[in-house]
């Protein structure tokens, strides 16, 4: 059996865990309940009980608590178990089809790719994070970009995305003027009040 490891990230409300094999050949990718369906994985990991999202990479998962209500002494013993009988079980971990907010990548929007490829995606993936390029505009030259994994929610997301992601592509891209944050996936049930002050706050940065 191999030995699962479990490693803080910057995120306090995020673990990354390494399970000791492969598991995604693919890009990273986020799982919420909404689309758990399409990876056994996701799907037994998200059954625990205050686990709101999950990010598969190559060698590791990160997984997202909802708050810290969810204490980790209590979730850990869990994860590993639901590890455990998917990777021992032999089941497919086979990554999704791509989401649907993703538009097609023009030339500029491929440069960009190759750049989080290159430099950003190998330091997010060891804090057990993702950047995930939306979309790119060329009329304002504005690349959207949402952070997944540890780095959604997380205190330090948006000096990540501006300090280092901005920089390092605007560095490669020229055509590239600002980076801003893409939205992510709602928290599960939340209300739609709830969700409308969130978009205000993002908005305007008025709750």
């Amino acid at each position: 059996m191999n030995v699962i490891e479990f490693e803080a990230t910057p995120n306090p409300d995020a673990l990354r865990i390494l399970p000791g094999i492969p598991l995604a050949p693919a890009q990273p990718r986020q799982f919420t309940s909404q689309n758990a369906a399409a990876d056994p994985l996701a799907t037994a990991l998200l059954a625990i009980d205050g686990v709101v999202r999950i990010l598969i990479g190559a060698d590791f998962v990160t997984v997202v608590r909802e708050n810290a209500g969810w204490a980790w002494e209590r979730l850990r013993p869990q994860i590993a178990l639901a590890l455990s009988d998917v990777v021992n079980g032999g089941l497919a971990l086979a990554p999704p089809p791509e989401p649907a907010d993703r538009a097609p990548l023009g030339e500029i929007g491929q440069q960009i790719e190759e750049v989080l490829d290159r430099w950003v995606r190998p330091l997010l993936a060891a804090d057990g994070g993702e950047a995930v390029l939306v979309r790119f505009d060329p009329v304002d030259g504005t690349a959207w970009v949402r952070l997944d994994g540890a780095c959604g929610g997380c205190p330090s997301g948006s000096i990540t995305l501006k300090r280092s992601i901005e920089q390092t592509i605007r560095r490669w891209v020229p055509e590239v003027a600002r980076v801003l944050a893409a939205e992510s996936e709602a928290p599960r049930d939340e209300d739609p009040k709830a969700r409308f002050r969130r978009w205000i706050a993002e908005k305007w940065g008025k709750g």
